[in-house]
Formats: C-alpha cells, structure tokens, sequence
C-alpha cells in the first residue's frame, strides 16, 4: 500500500511535524534544578558521542581501506544513530514517558550536528550553514528550545493547544514503525546480508559505541535511569540520514542503504541484549 511518494512524504511529515511535537510535549513538566542539569548534560554527552562515533567510523574506514564512498557513509553513520525515528518508539516501549526528556536533548543534539558536522562528512555536501536553514530542515531544534523555555519558566498554553500538540506527536512512534518497515520491505535481504564488508561498521555502532559509552558514563552519570537512556539512544542502529545524504550529495547510495538497513535488522538482537545489562 505504500510507495517511495507515500514513505518520502511520511518522513518529512516525522522529521517536520509529529517528532517536533513529541520533543515540544516531553518538556511540558515542572521545572527541576536537577532535571535541569540533566537535561543540558545529556545535550552535550550525547554530541560529544557523535562526534567520537564518527572518528571510530573514519579509523575502521582506513583500517578495512574502504573506498571513499564506504569511508562517508561510515563515518557518518557510525556518528548519529537513528534517535529519532527507532529511539523515541522504543523509550517509549522500555522507560516510558519520563525517559523522553532524555531522548528530546539527544534529538536536538543529533539535529544540530548532523546537519552541521554530519554533512561535512560528506564530499559533496555544502560548506557553509545558516541556522534559518538549519531550523527549516530541522524543526526538533527550534521546538526544543521552546519546550526548554517554556520548562524553565513554567509557562504553558491553553489545554486545548497543548491537547492537539500531544496529539499529534502520538502519531510519532505508530509512524516511525511503519516507516522503518517499509523501507526494510523495500530490500531484498538476500543481497544485503551476503555483504559481509558492512558487518563490521554495524558491529562498532551496535556493541562498541553503546558498550564503551556504558563503560565511561557509568563513572560520572549517577542517575541510573537517565543513564540507561543514554546509552540506549547510542545502540540505535545508523540514521536514515545516511542514505538520505548520500543519495543527495552523490556518494555511495547502496553502501549507505546497507548500512542502514542491515543495523536495523540486527538491533533487534543487540538492543535487547543492551537493555538487559543495564
């Protein structure tokens, strides 16, 4: 029932609407120092992951001597994981909506780099950025802001607004569901698990990335819970930006789309078995 028009639509309607809502709505509570502190510190860990993930991705690249084209899309996909289209469904599946707030932080990091940092790595992608531009691709950021004001101030909108907002960003994780699934049904399996080349890129976003964060956190993260979320949102397999920007700024489409889909396939054993040694 649903073709390229009907999935292309559908993301733009997660990236631009429905996931600004869910993010804007998980900032609606009572305003807390500590949640506070929390919040701001989950923002820069998180960026601070991506940015390591991609020097992870980029040394496996030199290591494999991958092509230039595997070399992007690694890089790239090592960095950001897919925190906003699987990681805000399965928060919500294992922590709820408490976790949420976490999860908001990681997108608006993810939101800022990848459209910044993400699309340097890319040969052929711009050099220079506009945060109007950024804000339009974007919309997550802009709507963390405002759900972090309105947090700090304890300001909040009419319950009739506020009401349709929550609405609409609870078409978020039924949405992302469907999408991944139709991009996963789009593949022949056949074809992308016989490219054992992109094993080991899926191996360093699955277990190393999430693993060596759990190891390093867990010294200066007190709060279990906010821990576990962290590290959960870092077990997502690759962004569907990967394939996104390499089929935009001419790089290696079907590299990227195996990296993207082959992860994804796989978290299906490897987050489970995450969550279970938190």
């Amino acid at each position: 029932m649903l073709n390229d028009v009907h999935t292309s639509g559908m993301a733009e309607l997660l990236v631009k609407v429905t996931m600004p809502c869910t993010v804007f709505m998980s900032l609606m509570r009572p305003f807390s120092r500590t949640l506070m502190i929390e919040s701001l510190a989950t923002f820069v860990i998180t960026g601070v992951i991506y940015i390591a993930g991609g020097y992870l991705g980029l040394g496996l690249a030199r290591l494999m001597k991958a092509s230039p084209g595997e070399k992007q899309c690694w890089r790239f996909g090592c960095a950001f994981g897919n925190v906003g289209f699987m990681g805000i469904p399965v928060v919500m599946a294992v922590f709820g909506e408490e976790g949420l707030i976490y999860v908001s932080m990681a997108v608006a990091s993810f939101s800022l780099l990848s459209f910044t940092v993400g699309l340097r790595m890319f040969d052929n992608a711009p050099r220079d950025f506009r945060l109007l531009q950024l804000m339009r691709n974007s919309p997550a950021v802009p709507a963390t802001a405002a759900g972090f004001i309105m947090f700090l101030t304890g300001l909040r909108l009419p319950g009739a607004v506020e009401g349709g907002i929550s609405l609409i960003g609870g078409m978020t994780t039924p949405l992302s569901m469907i999408l991944i699934g139709a991009i996963l049904a789009k593949q022949r399996l056949k074809d992308l698990l016989t490219d054992i080349r992109v094993l080991p890129p899926s191996a360093v976003k699955l277990i190393l990335i999430p693993l060596a964060s759990l190891f390093i956190l867990r010294w200066f993260i007190p709060n279990q819970f906010m821990l576990s979320v962290i590290i959960t949102m870092m077990a997502m397999p690759p962004a569907a930006a990967t394939a996104i920007f390499a089929e935009q700024f001419q790089g290696d489409a079907i590299t990227a789309a195996k990296f993207v889909v082959v992860p994804t396939i796989l978290c299906a054993i490897t987050v489970p078995l995450i969550s279970l040694l938190l």
